[in-house]
């Protein structure tokens, strides 16, 4: 990212729930990534403090629609969540007003090319701190150093061809569509979520959530060098080693749509 603006960043931050505890320590999160974000050359908006469904969908969509974004955008949740039809984020009131919860996959189609066009070929950093279920992660003993990954060699893989290409299937029911040339509506995305479906995500009272911790430091460290793909991959790994509770362990994931190789490089501004 280049521009002298990088971008602007939205964070929903919802603490007091009507009928689920209280999120005690998530405020620290919403301070720190404010700063972190600041930090990085982003203007943060003003935060949005426990929003039921409906508001939640409304700022989302109010925000992907805006004309004035710069070279990316970075959308936080921080909320109570579960896992339903894939994630699910609850709103403060929990059932009456727009649902209960919000599906997070409508939140992605918010920020398509043709519903977001400011924001069309731009990254677009999605951070969800939320549980997606409530299976505890009880760890497994380490009992040796980790081994290194090495690269399968992919010499031998031939590029596809415009026949192979034509002969690919869907699982679904076909659409006949006239041969012109697009992009998918959904991509330039990449969304880190807190954990594993299906998992609880902890949080400290005092000190705040252990992904989001974990994810400010790793990006104050070293967004001055590394890619998006890379500070994730280290959150992961820092979260992984470092945090446990009652013999609980997280591992936080993430998915990328993007199509190019993303960087910070906050230093690189003069």
């Amino acid at each position: 990212m280049e521009g002298k603006s990088r971008g602007l960043c939205l964070i929903i931050n919802n603490r007091i729930f009507h009928k689920l505890n209280e999120r005690k320590g998530t405020d620290i999160d919403s301070f720190n990534l404010r700063c972190l974000f600041e930090g990085l050359g982003f203007s943060v908006l003003p935060e949005k403090k426990d929003q039921t469904v409906r508001q939640m969908t409304e700022e989302l969509q109010s925000f992907a629609t805006r004309p004035d974004h710069g070279d990316c955008s970075v959308v936080v949740i921080l909320s109570h969540g579960t896992w339903r039809n894939g994630d699910e984020v609850y709103g403060v009131c929990g059932e009456p007003e727009g649902g209960d919860t919000l599906n997070f996959n409508s939140v992605l189609e918010m920020f398509g090319k043709q519903k977001a066009p400011a924001l069309k070929n731009k990254p677009k950093l999605f951070i969800v701190q939320a549980c997606r279920g409530s299976k505890t992660d009880f760890g497994v003993s380490r009992d040796k150093p980790d081994s290194g990954f090495n690269d399968k060699e992919t010499s031998h893989l031939k590029p596809m061809t415009a026949l192979s290409v034509a002969q690919d299937e869907s699982d679904a029911q076909p659409v006949v569509l006239p041969m012109k040339e697009k992009d998918p509506d959904l991509g330039d995305s990449i969304v880190c979520r807190s954990t594993m479906p299906g998992y609880k995500s902890w949080r400290n009272e005092v000190r705040g959530s252990w992904f989001i911790q974990s994810l400010i430091e790793v990006f104050m460290n070293n967004a001055h060098r590394d890619n998006i793909l890379e500070l994730l991959t280290e959150v992961n790994c820092l979260v992984a080693r470092r945090y446990q509770a009652l013999g609980a362990k997280q591992m936080p994931v993430f998915e990328s749509s993007l199509i190019k190789a993303m960087y910070f490089n906050p230093a690189a501004e003069e």
